[in-house]
């Protein structure tokens, strides 16, 4: 076999094992399960790698330094040889010894090139672009290559083993290594970011991961709007505040909500003709801390059939009501019925005219964010400056806020806020952000604080928002206004427009 033979075969190897190597690290295991469940032969090969990732990097790593040793035993001499003749060609009779030197320099750099290239950065790229289909591919190969050499490959795990234990290391499957909260934000971040999640998305997953931190008092409501029926009240009264809510539940009490002894639901009201007795139709409540967890409900209230409970505070005194609809607005959103009445809202509301401006500048995302946040802080000092800035940049650093178009949302949710409030930037230059999904140049930048207490205040002013960016009129007005008056003005007349 010639020299270039040899040199196309061992690179070949080399190449596919480095393919290997990297697809395996790179795979996501739950994209080969979904192939598995489907029957994949393949997909269950490379669960089986996956599961004992140590063993299959060992089998990787015996191949490339084996395709390295045979480059240098069978590839080196020919090509040397080779370079000789022809740099002999080039510079006349020279003695032996230099006339060698001088070919096997450049014979070594030749290889050193083509290794690192095709051998190396190339099937890393490529393995970093398409792992799940390398590691398909390439796992029947591996695996085969892998019994072959099972003696050496597990003589190079052991001593691996053993080297950690000396360490006091611990050795750790690959699988084991679960993703911590903080990755899986980035993931879902980076997915949004190429338009793989579109932002409403991203806000829903957002939600879903800052509900550990959520508790009844964030979803409940308040003591003093809570409807509820009494037993000291003739029945036209409580029969009346039915009519006006339209609930289908109301809490009944003795006198009012300082001594509640169930909860009716209008539905046994049905059945019964005339007035009603409270006293016998009522249903047991039941009753948990303004401490409860709201995960822990959403847990508990669908296990048990419970729909409405009563919020207590340290002092047993009743501070709210929260139901299983609440608890999944703090997801969702607001659930609009039937019977809710259309609830005037806007976005001009809530942006604060003095923390509106036009023509900023910025070098940074963060710079332009404290630059809004001194804004809307200077113009309420109710809002804690420090906590806004903090809760602002440390979601930016989790998730982009750019959300394409040329707009970005920075936002946060702060305990300390009674309502929202907004600012807006029109920056006179693009401002860099980490990441925007279009790649669009940023220039309106919507910075938004909310209360944590009401999780769907922000959900409202984020879809009001996206529908601003989506819509190619009013976004071009927004870049044309002249001044923070004829922006805000713009903000009032997209409101009109786009008010659902």
């Amino acid at each position: 076999m010639s020299a270039l033979a040899i040199l196309v075969v061992l690179l070949g190897l080399n190449i596919l094992f480095v393919l290997m190597e990297y697809a395996l690290v790179r795979t996501r295991p739950a994209r080969i399960e979904m192939l598995a469940r489907k029957g994949d032969a393949r997909a269950l090969r490379v669960q089986g790698m996956l599961a004992h990732m140590d063993r299959y990097l060992a089998a990787i790593q015996v191949g490339i330094t084996m395709v390295a040793l045979a480059l240098g035993a069978f590839a080196e001499p020919p090509i040397t040889e080779v370079l000789q003749r022809w740099t002999e060609s080039i510079l006349g009779d020279l003695p032996d010894l230099p006339l060698r030197g001088v070919s096997l320099a450049i014979a070594l750099v030749l290889l050193t090139y083509l290794q690192i290239v095709l051998g190396e950065m190339l099937p890393r790229a490529l393995a970093l672009r398409k792992a799940e289909s390398i590691a398909l591919w390439g796992s029947f190969p591996l695996q085969v290559f892998s019994t072959i050499c099972r003696l050496p490959v597990a003589a190079i795990s052991s001593s691996s083993a053993a080297l950690l234990r000396l360490l006091r290391l611990k050795p750790v499957s690959e699988l084991e290594a679960a993703a911590s909260e903080d990755e899986i934000r980035v993931i879902i971040s980076e997915s949004q970011e190429k338009g793989v999640l579109p932002f409403e998305r991203l806000i829903l997953h957002e939600n879903l991961f800052d509900l550990s931190k959520a508790v009844a008092r964030d979803a409940m409501t308040p003591h003093d709007k809570v409807a509820y029926l009494s037993l000291a009240k003739p029945w036209p009264e409580n029969l009346e505040t039915i009519r006006a809510r339209r609930f289908s539940r109301y809490p009944v009490c003795r006198d009012d909500l300082g001594n509640v002894v169930g909860l009716l639901h209008v539905k046994d009201l049905v059945l019964k003709d005339g007035a009603a007795d409270l006293e016998k139709i009522r249903r047991d409540i039941v009753s948990v801390p303004e401490t409860e967890p709201v995960e822990r409900m959403l847990k508990t209230f669908p296990d048990k059939g419970i729909h409405m409970a009563l919020v207590k505070n340290e002092k047993g005194e009743v501070s709210g009501l929260v139901t299983l609809e609440d608890l999944f607005e703090e997801i969702v959103g607001e659930v609009q019925d039937e019977f809710d009445l259309p609830q005037a809202w806007s976005l001009a509301e809530v942006t604060v005219p003095a923390a509106v401006a036009v023509g900023l500048e910025a070098g940074s995302a963060e710079e332009a964010i404290r630059m809004l946040v001194e804004r809307l802080c200077a113009a309420e000092p109710s809002i804690p400056r420090e906590a806004a800035l903090r809760a602002v940049l440390d979601r930016e650093r989790l998730f982009s806020s750019a959300v394409g178009r040329g707009v970005a949302v920075p936002h946060g949710r702060l305990p300390d806020i009674k309502r929202p409030f907004v600012a807006l930037g029109r920056f006179a230059k693009p401002v860099p952000f980490a990441t925007v999904p279009d790649r669009a140049p940023i220039r309106l930048i919507f910075v938004a604080l909310t209360p944590t207490s009401a999780p769907v205040a922000q959900l409202r002013i984020l879809a009001r928002i996206a529908s601003l960016a989506s819509n190619e009129s009013i976004r071009r007005r927004m870049l044309r206004a002249k001044a923070a008056d004829s922006l805000l003005e713009v903000i009032r007349t997209a409101d009109t427009l786009l008010a659902s």
